[in-house]
């Protein structure tokens, strides 16, 4: 049977997974995190434009024109989250938490990075629903998103007379080391992700909770 083409609807969860300099999932309890408050997840390729050509003869018209490819750099990202979950941010941002009897209840605002010091960064994944017609497809009901590795800054956040989102920013990286994660939930025909991915899918997403979970060491 054919695979419906259906639309991707909503953002339902997302994960983060924090990963060594090197690309490498961490494993061991506090290095995870699934939460189901996001509100919203942007995705921007960073396109290098090509150089163009266009060779006139000495009367203006053209003799030859040529248009260099244009060249994929990373992608770039802004996610709104619901709810302030300072454990996830912390793993996004690189950031020392605050805690009070064993409860994450805030963190510190990092300063710029020097030479030495290792860039924070983190697996993120986000699941939509696949619907086809009026309804969530019968064969494969979600779509996963990976982006294997993605460095975060604080974005702008307003405190107003309203529910306050909370904003990051951030842009992709290349990690040929995630292979197909280290959750078991990869791409079902074994395939490597790389620069990023999606596939419809059966696998339910994971389940959300207000704390850190444990992540399988290795990729």
């Amino acid at each position: 049977m054919a695979v419906a083409c259906g639309v991707s609807f909503g953002l339902c969860a997302v994960r983060v997974t924090r990963l060594d300099e090197n690309g490498v999932a961490e494993g061991g309890a506090g290095n995870t995190y699934t939460s189901d408050r996001a509100v919203t997840v942007s995705l921007s390729p960073n396109i290098e434009t090509g150089n163009t050509f266009n060779l006139r003869n000495g009367c203006g018209c053209s003799i030859s024109r040529f248009k260099s490819i244009d060249v994929f750099n990373w992608f770039e990202f802004t996610f709104n989250n619901g709810a302030l979950e300072p454990e996830m941010m912390a793993m996004m941002l690189g950031s020392d938490g605050i805690s009070s009897a064993g409860d994450f209840l805030g963190l510190h605002f990092g300063s710029a990075l020097s030479c030495e010091d290792a860039e924070p960064a983190v697996a993120f994944e986000f699941w939509t629903k696949h619907i086809n017609g009026n309804t969530q497809d019968a064969t494969y009901p979600w779509i996963h998103w990976v982006f294997p590795k993605t460095i975060w800054q604080l974005g702008d956040n307003t405190a107003e007379e309203d529910f306050q989102q909370t904003a990051l920013s951030g842009f992709s990286r290349a990690n040929p080391i995630w292979g197909g994660g280290p959750h078991g939930d990869g791409p079902p025909d074994g395939s490597d992700v790389v620069e990023g991915a999606y596939w419809k899918t059966a696998v339910t997403p994971p389940t959300a909770a207000c704390a850190s979970g444990s992540v399988t060491p290795g990729s």
